[in-house]
């Protein structure tokens, strides 16, 4: 770029001084056009740059492994951008395990809302963060040029395929009903009493043997013994290996726990997933008791990164916590050795 600007000063010159030593009109026209075309491309390259912002969008927030994030980049102003040459540079992390990623879009020129548009590689499980890194912008001719820094990310989670392996079985544990429960059957409650139906009962608790036998809009409600239920627990193993692509390796661990829960909660058993959150230095415990809570659960899981010993210390904190009884071992979520 500095070379033609080099080389436009000096035809420039030339021209200006074939100019006065040779008034012809041909040789002003040139000088003039070489002066007023630089200046409106200078002039357009303004307008695409003054009060530039950009939105990046994406089409689904949730998407499954193997996929592609399709990714948008909105103009704040149509104007944006319309009258340069530009590259735009996507950056991208896994979360989880801090692995960068970038890609670069050519900007469409135009009026056009959107300045690009990119399809990203839903390679691996986790929580995604894409952001708009820089733009690399430049008028028609090459004489100015300018790059350009932004901030923000917008999340996008990449769910692992629901693919059925052998449901592992476990006594599981014992523990403490919280406040903000849901309250459902899980295997172990007892019933320790059947009554009709009340406004508010959940369709969970009805006894529908019971209740197929009473006249019609009559049902019989399951009560169950509040104080301890009985849940499974999968303790996820979220260690950082060195030496090992940990991308492909977490998804591979991911898809293994989401497999697991959907197979605890076909069973009718209520789950449980425990990971080591390193940035509280404590246990993270998410519920399930049906699939949208264990995605949802799964999803709380891909948030937590990775960390050094993070198996071992989930389970050291978790023998330590008085709120559990445990029934057996809990369940461990790892990569098989080969």
């Amino acid at each position: 770029m500095k070379r033609r600007k080099i080389l436009y000063l000096i035809c420039l010159v030339v021209v200006f001084a074939v100019n006065i030593f040779y008034v012809e009109y041909q040789i002003f026209i040139l000088l003039a056009l070489m002066i007023a075309v630089p200046l409106v491309s200078w002039l357009l390259y303004i307008i695409s740059n003054v009060n530039m912002g950009l939105s990046l969008q994406v089409s689904q927030n949730v998407v499954v492994e193997g996929g592609k994030i399709k990714v948008r980049v909105a103009k704040k102003r149509r104007m944006n951008l319309a009258f340069v040459n530009a590259d735009i540079n996507i950056r991208y992390m896994y979360h989880n395990t801090r692995d960068e990623f970038s890609k670069t879009v050519p900007v469409v020129s135009g009026y056009d809302k959107y300045a690009g548009r990119v399809d990203i590689p839903a390679s691996f499980c986790g929580i995604v963060y894409i952001g708009v890194d820089m733009i690399d912008m430049q008028d028609y001719l090459g004489f100015f040029n300018k790059r350009k820094k932004f901030t923000g990310m917008t999340r996008v989670c990449i769910m692992p395929k629901n693919i059925p392996s052998d449901y592992i079985p476990n006594e599981g544990a014992l523990s403490k009903m919280d406040e903000n429960d849901l309250r459902i059957k899980g295997a172990g409650d007892e019933i320790t009493e059947l009554r009709e139906y009340r406004d508010g009962d959940s369709p969970r608790n009805i006894h529908w043997k019971r209740s197929s036998v009473l006249p019609d809009d009559g049902f019989v409600i399951k009560e169950y013994d509040l104080d301890v239920y009985r849940t499974i627990i999968y303790v996820i193993d979220t260690n950082t290996v060195e030496d090992v692509n940990n991308l492909e390796r977490m998804s591979r661990i991911y898809e293994k726990a989401f497999s697991q829960g959907l197979a605890c909660v076909q069973n009718g058993m209520i789950g449980e997933y425990v990971i080591w959150d390193s940035s509280k230095d404590n246990i993270r415990r998410k519920r399930f008791y049906d699939e949208i809570s264990c995605v949802q659960a799964l999803i709380a899981v891909m948030e937590v990164r990775c960390s050094k010993d993070a198996l071992g210390k989930a389970c050291q904190a978790l023998y330590k916590d008085s709120t559990l009884e445990l029934s057996s071992d809990p369940v461990i979520i790892t990569e098989s050795e080969k």
